[in-house]
């Protein structure tokens, strides 16, 4: 048993670093890459082409990428695809140094690392429930995420400071030996049951069929999956193109008071996170996924005060200090809803179908993300913002409504619930 809580300790420790150096890495050189870019070339729209670039394998292999990772180790996809991305960060700085302004050269780097972080991304949350027991598996996210949220606040912050003092050509050497640096780490990771790989004549396309299939004839899982999908359809959107047009546009905020705003959610991330990873706070939500959904759809209406509450009006403080209430609490309720819906997914999908169902999770979602942004970005220049506002976060609220008051779903949880009181008792 010993033996045992150290090997998690130790799988813990590995996934959270490994997990830390190689985004902070990719966070850091992304931020410096929108400065190269805006230095060398003056576009935004230059950035935004290469940017675009590295979501394509998202839509586009991602939901082959996980067939394939769940006939194959895991453990092996991991480290080979480490390996492989920071000797392409330091070929790719070697053609850097040659021709340091060819555009096509950042675009063509952008899609090929992101195929291959692709299958990175998929093995680890397939392999997630491998590393740990069932009770820490929740723990797990609960850290990913906060990592996640940790460096969207941090790496611009360091990219800027670290794009002054060492320039283009040090951060992708420190980026590359932080993916080689992680994928010898993974190798000390220990797996909880050997893997056996997967002997199938099945081809991909059945594989994802049968993904699809197990998606319909689980009431739970459908309606996680269309709620998950809501959910990347409205919120980045609004984060991104909403947020910046109610506060900085109509309402007058400062630069810098909008980054107090969008700061709060990631601060927000970061507590739910915490809060979520302890085991009691963890058994008790897993059941209220839909609940915590609802709250959500509640919050976001609540965007918009300014209309209601006229005082606030030319008073920017106030609106910023409201905006920052309201994100750090969704943000909160956020990472308690997003981290159980993918415990769920990791515990309760067959391990033979694991990584093809976040295959699957992710192409829609990198379908619906940029569709949304797009969407969003042209419904704000033609609607009343806050009936958006309103009518987003009211979809959200009834959608989940709907799911919690199913039948089948509400006995689920229920049954879950006694066998947790149940064990509970026995232990």
């Amino acid at each position: 048993m010993g033996n045992q809580t150290y090997g998690y300790g130790l799988n813990i420790f590995l996934f959270s670093f490994t997990r830390f150096i190689t985004e902070l890495g990719s966070g850091v050189y992304k931020f410096a890459l929108a400065l190269y870019i805006a230095d060398v070339t003056g576009s935004s729209a230059a950035f935004a082409t290469v940017l675009g670039f590295s979501y394509l394998p998202g839509v586009l292999i991602n939901i082959f990428a996980g067939a394939y990772i769940d006939r194959h180790n895991k453990k092996k996809i991991m480290i080979v695809t480490e390996l492989l991305s920071g000797a392409l960060v330091l070929l790719f700085l070697l053609f850097f140094l040659q021709f340091p302004t060819n555009l096509w050269l950042f675009v063509g780097y952008a899609f090929v690392i992101s195929t291959i972080q692709a299958f990175t991304y998929l093995a680890l949350q397939a392999s997630i429930p491998e590393l740990v027991d069932e009770d820490r598996v929740g723990s797990m996210n609960s850290i990913y995420q906060a990592i996640s949220a940790i460096l969207n606040v941090a790496g611009p912050l360091v990219g800027a400071v670290a794009y002054g003092l060492l320039g283009m050509e040090m951060i992708l050497l420190i980026d590359g030996l932080s993916f080689i640096g992680a994928g010898i780490m993974q190798m000390f990771l220990r797996f909880r049951k050997t893997e056996v790989v997967q002997e199938t004549t099945q081809s991909y396309t059945d594989t994802i069929k049968e993904v699809f299939q197990y998606i319909r004839e689980q009431v739970v899982m459908k309606y996680l999956f269309l709620i998950f999908l809501l959910l990347n359809f409205i919120f980045p959107p609004l984060m991104y193109v909403g947020l910046l047009h109610i506060a900085y546009r109509v309402e007058k905020v400062s630069m810098e008071q909008f980054s107090f705003i969008q700061s709060s959610w990631f601060i927000g991330i970061i507590i739910g996170a915490a809060i979520v990873s302890m085991k009691k706070v963890s058994k008790y939500v897993e059941n209220k996924i839909f609940l915590l959904i609802q709250v959500q759809g509640i919050l976001l209406m609540t965007w918009v005060f300014p209309i209601f509450v006229p005082e606030t009006s030319n008073a920017s403080w106030i609106i910023t200090g409201v905006f920052v209430g309201i994100l750090l609490v969704s943000a909160i309720f956020n990472s308690m809803g997003n981290i159980p819906i993918f415990t769920f997914v990791q515990l309760n999908t067959p391990e033979h179908l694991r990584a093809s169902m976040f295959g699957v999770v992710g192409t829609f979602t990198g379908v619906a993300v940029p569709f949304g942004i797009w969407l969003y970005g042209i419904l704000l220049e033609a609607v009343y913002w806050p009936y958006l506002v309103l009518v987003s976060g009211a979809v959200i609220f009834v959608i989940a409504l709907i799911a919690h008051l199913n039948k089948q779903v509400s006995q689920y949880f229920k049954k879950k619930e006694e066998q947790v009181v149940a064990a509970d008792k026995s232990a």
